[in-house]
């Protein structure tokens, strides 16, 4: 324990000694820009995707007369700490502002906690920016399983802020606070700060046993961990408590299969989709070994007289290794997450035959956590290199530079021309005729009972958000808890696909075309009492409401202003 103490304390007393060679710095002025980058990235005009699927919910949560009777939004709730503190907003202010302040703080928190772990990788200020246009840009690029982290605001953001606090402490083997840190993390987003919390682990087991504290000196920080974990992880598991074990195994092949093979089940994807993929994120990976074996390498190595093809020359000789092991760290955490990556497609290769096998494990999003932390590692991975080869006035360290501004600076100004240009939410980006669509949400607001439910476009998941009214069944907005996600599917699946001549199972091309019989059909099973549809086929039923897109209809005899 003496040698772990002194490797702890050497450790602490380098970052003291770097952090204060900064301490003339502003920290807050770094904060601010990181802020920036993360309002550049994520800030498309509202709803984002998950903002009408979050915020609704959390909305639904404290008031439950709010569209009344959604199958979605009554359904389990799985998010209670985030309904408890941005979803508490809601009682207050609209939507839109709920949005904006999450997002701001979301951000916010981001940024500090993503400059504290920079500062505590690198030792100098303003690495943090350079990293975190890195950060968004690689995710976006190279993403496997589609994570994210800077986008619209949902219990996720405030996760990963909580998971680079972790990562900081890490990174200085202050193994006590990681753990309470990734506690509060799976608090925010279960399996975000679960599966950290694995890969955290398989790092603590990486160290020689005399370098690492016991586990009977850290048993109380994991407890405290755990605590903070509460809020996430009994309401999750409350999800498929009170179901049969049938329901709950078709709701999960449901789930992983049907719904999100794109996160939980890349095999299962088209040739041409996983083979993209794997590509960007098979390029990911080829620049993150370069990065680490020749990180490795500058520490290590000595003056030779040769280098390897696309070797940094080692110029000046060995470094501190002390000055690599925060990032070494980091690395063995990216690694980490690879090994849960690489398990979990043999999972899916050794159960292909077994579906409902397979969905036990994939449906607890394996893929995540490596979307990450490998982009994490390679950028401040990047920023460390960068700067150790600029001492030493290597022609790599101004080639990497140049890449690693030039690439995020182009990406960045990319998301700004195109949301300049196409000003559209990105929740509303597969409608037809946006404007059309809220003027009629705006409408259907003002002219209908609180409790009508509509029939909507498949993809008019932002119906709620802009008309305060129930629908029947849209694609995104699936349920978690099992018995709620077999109800959707049956609707889904029963008013949007059908067979077509051909045999094929397909989607009708809207709501319209199914025509006049099936609509009444369908408002008879379900009992909804508006269709909201594209304006041409007309249907034979009562028009209350149309513009030059959509068409509003009464089948329940309600009508307007009832």
């Amino acid at each position: 324990m003496s040698s772990t103490a002194d490797s702890e304390s050497s450790v602490v007393s380098i970052r003291s000694d770097q952090d204060g060679r900064a301490s003339g710095q502003r920290p807050w002025l770094e904060i601010a820009l990181i802020f920036v980058v993360f309002f550049v990235a994520g800030g498309a005009p509202v709803p984002h995707l998950n903002e009408t699927h979050y915020l609704a919910k959390a909305k639904q949560y404290w008031q439950p007369d709010w569209c009344a009777g959604d199958l979605f939004l009554e359904s389990g709730k799985a998010h209670l700490t985030f309904y408890w503190t941005v979803g508490l907003l809601t009682k207050w202010f609209t939507l839109p502002t709920v949005a904006w302040i999450g997002r701001l703080t979301a951000w916010l928190a981001l940024a500090i906690a993503w400059q504290r772990l920079s500062r505590t990788v690198t030792g100098l200020p303003f690495r943090g920016v350079l990293s975190a246009m890195l950060l968004v840009t690689l995710i976006d690029w190279t993403n496997f399983a589609g994570e994210w982290v800077v986008g619209g605001v949902e219990g996720k953001c405030f996760a990963y802020a909580c998971v680079f606090w972790g990562l900081a402490a890490l990174a200085e083997e202050r193994w006590r606070t990681v753990w309470p840190c990734l506690g509060l993390a799976a608090a925010f987003h279960v399996l975000v700060g679960g599966w950290s919390v694995i890969a955290a682990a398989f790092v603590w087991l990486w160290q020689p046993r005399d370098n690492r504290p016991t586990l009977a000196s850290m048993l109380p920080a994991l407890l405290l961990g755990g605590v903070f974990a509460l809020p996430g992880v009994v309401p999750a598991l409350h999800l498929t408590q009170t179901v049969s074990p049938e329901t709950v195994s078709q709701a999960n092949q449901i789930y992983v299969f049907d719904r999100l093979p794109h996160h939980l089940s890349p095999l299962t994807l088209s040739g041409r989709e996983l083979g993209r993929k794997a590509l960007r994120f098979g390029l990911l990976l080829l620049g993150f070994a370069w990065l680490r074996f020749f990180c490795t390498r500058q520490t290590l190595c000595i003056q030779q007289p040769e280098n390897p093809p696309l070797a940094p020359p080692c110029e000046g000789g060995g470094l501190d290794s002390s000055s690599f092991r925060p990032l070494d760290l980091l690395m063995r955490f990216a690694v980490a997450t690879l090994v849960i990556s690489v398990a979990g497609l043999a999972w899916e290769l050794a159960t292909w035959n077994h579906p409902a096998v397979a969905a036990r494990i994939l449906k607890y999003y394996v893929f995540r956590l490596a979307d990450i932390a490998v982009p994490l590692a390679t950028s401040l991975g990047v920023g460390w290199l960068t700067h150790r080869l600029l001492l030493r006035q290597s022609k790599w360290g101004v080639a990497l530079l140049l890449l690693a501004v030039s690439l995020p600076t182009l990406h960045l100004l990319n998301i700004s021309r195109t949301r300049f240009q196409t000003p559209c939410p990105p929740a509303d980006r597969r409608l037809k005729d946006v404007a059309a669509f809220r003027e009629a949400c705006d409408w259907v607001r003002d002219h209908t009972p609180t409790d009508a439910l509509f029939l909507v476009p498949r993809h008019a998941q932002s119906f709620k958000w802009y008309a305060s009214r129930s629908d029947l069944v849209t694609w995104k907005d699936v349920p978690q808890s099992a018995d709620a996600l077999l109800t959707w599917r049956k609707r889904f699946f029963d008013v949007h696909k059908h067979y077509n001549e051909a045999g094929e199972y397909v989607s009708y091309g809207s709501l319209a075309s199914q025509g006049t019989a099936r609509i009444r059909e369908l408002a008879e099973k379900y009992q909804f009492d508006y269709v909201l549809t594209n304006e041409y086929p007309p249907l034979l039923l009562p028009v209350v409401y149309t513009n030059d897109t959509y068409t509003i209809y009464s089948v329940s005899g309600k009508g307007a202003g009832d």
